[in-house]
């Protein structure tokens, strides 16, 4: 559908190509790497993300629903889908048809995976060590593996999820202490030879900073990856890495105003201005999935510089007091200049989608899959 409204998601497909192969270098080859592309790939458009990632050499993709599988394999992708949420036995016909890998994580889904998948079906089990959400209990672990001996299940991985992966630096953090408990698994099913995966893009990031630490008595120093957030180029650490953000949300001004001081803008006045001021009128707004929460505490780029924003967040339209960025123009000679939400503008700035979580007391995972279906995502850097 052609789009008359000048706001749009543009998605860097050369920036998720240079932090995959900067992650896949890092990580080393052999180590099972499983970019996570549920949530329509945090929002960045799942298809063309996990198409350009297979492109990449990449084998495996994580998903949250059957679902989210199902589309990809409808637009050809060919890589193991791994399907991370809990799913129902309907739902068995699809993920044998479709060759899905499922992700078990309770007693009740690995009864009944036993019942309707072929026994050469491989399965993934997952085991909680901690994050208490999803996952078998790992004091259960010889009990899963006779279970699984008994059905003669074909278990090609082995998982868990770290709740605090910011502490995975830590030698004595609590992510290190799951993976301790972790090597319960490991050990019961080492003659399977499955894979083993346990990090998230934080623990990632902390684990290879200190690889070369000794750590603690027995943790392997190889751990399979699921990296999600520092795929789309957002760093989940405190130092530095060369990760591009691979979402740049932008828009247009649709309308100036002169404010007079005193004067107040958008719903209850909650702004008003102190000086007289020139006010951009940006077509965005918390339908789009720009949070209300920003409201008089976000910021945006203009011109190339940080502006904030005024008044409430709409529905439709966000307010910018542009007038720090004006060189002596007139509203009248104005027109649609372009405004960039977060990510890069065509200066070449930075707006970091963890600033703008910040100030909306929120986290970038959630800002970034808030962005709505009503923004176009337009693919550029499609070839490699």
């Amino acid at each position: 559908m052609k789009q008359f409204r000048r706001t749009e998601a543009v998605i860097h497909l050369d920036h998720l190509r240079m932090n995959t192969r900067w992650l896949m270098a890092q990580v080393g080859a052999g180590t099972f790497f499983c970019p996570m592309v549920k949530a329509n790939g945090y929002g960045h458009g799942d298809v063309a993300i996990s198409i350009c990632l297979e492109n990449e050499g990449v084998q495996n993709l994580g998903v949250g629903l059957v679902e989210e599988a199902l589309l990809l394999r409808q637009f050809g992708l060919r890589a193991n889908l791994l399907v991370f949420g809990i799913f129902e036995k309907d739902a068995a016909p699809e993920i044998i048809h479709h060759q899905l890998t499922p992700v078990v994580g309770s007693w009740e889904e690995l009864k009944m995976i036993s019942e309707y998948l072929p026994g050469h079906h491989g399965v993934h089990i997952k085991f909680d060590t901690g994050m208490h959400r999803l996952g078998l209990p790992i004091q259960e672990v010889q009990k899963v593996r006779e279970f699984i001996d008994h059905k003669k299940m074909n278990v090609t991985g082995i998982l868990t999820h770290l709740h605090s992966g910011e502490d995975a630096g830590s030698l004595d953090g609590q992510s290190f202490e799951q993976l301790h408990r972790f090597r319960e698994a490991e050990k019961a099913f080492q003659d399977m030879k499955p894979v083993s995966h346990t990090l998230n893009s934080a623990g990632t990031l902390h684990f290879l900073a200190h690889q070369g630490k000794a750590l603690p008595h027995g943790i392997s120093d190889r751990q399979g990856v699921r990296p999600g957030l520092a795929i789309y180029g957002v760093n989940p650490i405190q130092h530095p890495v060369p990760l591009k953000p691979v979402m740049s949300l932008r828009s247009k001004v649709v309308r100036y105003h002169f404010i007079k001081k005193g004067d107040g803008v958008s719903y209850g006045h909650t702004w008003k201005a102190d000086k007289d001021t020139v006010v951009a009128v940006v077509p965005i707004g918390y339908a789009d999935g720009y949070h209300r929460r920003l409201s008089n505490s976000g910021q945006a780029l203009f011109r190339g510089q940080i502006v904030p924003i005024v008044g409430n967040v709409c529905m439709d339209y966000i307010m910018l007091d542009i007038s720090s960025t004006l060189r002596g123009e007139s509203v009248e000679s104005m027109g649609p200049e372009e405004v960039t939400l977060f990510g890069f503008d065509s200066h070449g700035k930075n707006l970091s989608v963890i600033d703008l979580a910040n100030q909306a007391k929120t986290i970038s995972w959630e800002i970034l899959t808030s962005v709505g279906e009503r923004v176009p995502r337009v693919i550029e850097g499609v070839s490699a």
